[in-house]
Formats: structure tokens, C-alpha cells, sequence
């Protein structure tokens, strides 16, 4: 009698949903928005190690908004239409407000970095109760067509966890290793930038 094992495969379809959730959440975070121009501010001021502690940070706030998101959009066929509509329509509102000011005053996300002082727990907070940011998962996922069923969604998920997280931690700690060569001027550049996406995709959400 022979044994024969047999490693079991993955779902394409699990593969798939996570190499979408990736790349989707790699191209929203790309973007710099006032979290993530705060933490280029810190990685130049307190050099690597506050950095990367600023990525992990973000990436933990992520991962509690964007389940939380994932939860109402699941939920969305046990709430009244209203309220669903509603929450889409407050979302791209404030990623617009929010939008607009970064783009209007780069100098926000520095008075912002100058006050941190333990990175990994100050962005983990910063992130998880910025409304733009619960904004940009709610609509990513509703756009989503299987935004109904809980396997892809999570899967979706966390795919774009994993791309947070690795790209806040290129970025905060690769903010330390370059410091002082990343002059104010470049800075303001990349916050009027990282804003003007943001009223954009705030404009495509509510449209």
C-alpha cells in the first residue's frame, strides 16, 4: 500500500483577488496624501529607524480601517440604501476637503511631523482616524464586483495590506536614508500633488 501525498493548491481565484487588492492598494498609497507626507517629514527628522517604525505604523492603521470598511461594505445588504449611499457620498466630500487643503498648505504635514515623537504608535493612530483614508477603502471595495462576497473581499484585503506595508516602509525609512537632500521645495511639490489626486479620486467617488 502507498501513501501519496498531495500539496494542496490555491484557489486561483484567492490568488487573483490578492494580486488585485496589491496592486490597487499600491496604487492608491502611492499617491502622497497628508499621511504619508507626514511620514517622509518624520523619516527626514528622525532618520531611518523613525521611518520604518512610521511605516509599520501606517500599515497597522490600514489594516483596522480598511477591515472596518470591508465590514460596512459586506453589511451594505443588511442597511437601509440610504445609509450606504450616505457614507459613500460623506467619504469622497472629505477626501475633496482634505484634498484641497494638503494642495493649498504643503506646510500642514510638517507642523504635523514636527509633533511626533514615537512614530509607530503616533501613525498607527493618525492613520486609523483619518476620514480620508477609511474614504478611499470604502470605495475601492464598493467598486468591487464582488464586493458581497466575504472570501474575496478579505482576500482583496489583504492583498492591499501587504502592498501598505511594504511601500510605507520603503518610503519612511528611505525618507531617513536620503534626510536633508529632500529640500522643502520638493517637498511642498509632492503635498500640492499628493492633494490634487486626492480631490480627483474624491470627485470620482461621488460621481
Amino acid at each position: 500500500m502507498h501513501l501519496r501525498w498531495e500539496i494542496p493548491h490555491a484557489d486561483p481565484m484567492v490568488l487573483q483577488t490578492l494580486l488585485l487588492g496589491f496592486t490597487i492598494g499600491l496604487v492608491a498609497v502611492i499617491p502622497p496624501g497628508p499621511v504619508a507626507l507626514s511620514l517622509i517629514e518624520v523619516g527626514v527628522q528622525q532618520g531611518r529607524r523613525g521611518g520604518a517604525w512610521g511605516g509599520v505604523g501606517v500599515a497597522g492603521g490600514d489594516t483596522v480601517v480598511a477591515s472596518a470598511a470591508a465590514g460596512l461594505v459586506l453589511m451594505g445588504g443588511a442597511l437601509p440604501d440610504r445609509f450606504f449611499a450616505g457614507a459613500q457620498v460623506v467619504s469622497g466630500i472629505v477626501l475633496v476637503v482634505l484634498g484641497m487643503l494638503v494642495a493649498a498648505r504643503p506646510d500642514v504635514t510638517r507642523g504635523l511631523a514636527r509633533s511626533i515623537t514615537r512614530p509607530g504608535r503616533a501613525f498607527f493612530v493618525i492613520t486609523a482616524l483619518t476620514p480620508s483614508v477609511f474614504g478611499a477603502w470604502l470605495a475601492m471595495i464598493a467598486a468591487m464586483p464582488f464586493a458581497q462576497e466575504p472570501g474575496p473581499v478579505a482576500a482583496f484585503v489583504t492583498g492591499g495590506m501587504v502592498a501598505s506595508l511594504g511601500y510605507h516602509l520603503v518610503l519612511g525609512a528611505g525618507a531617513g536614508g536620503l534626510g536633508a537632500r529632500l529640500q522643502p521645495a520638493t517637498l511642498a511639490w509632492a503635498s500640492r500633488l499628493g492633494g490634487s489626486a486626492m480631490v480627483v479620486f474624491g470627485v470620482w467617488t461621488l460621481t
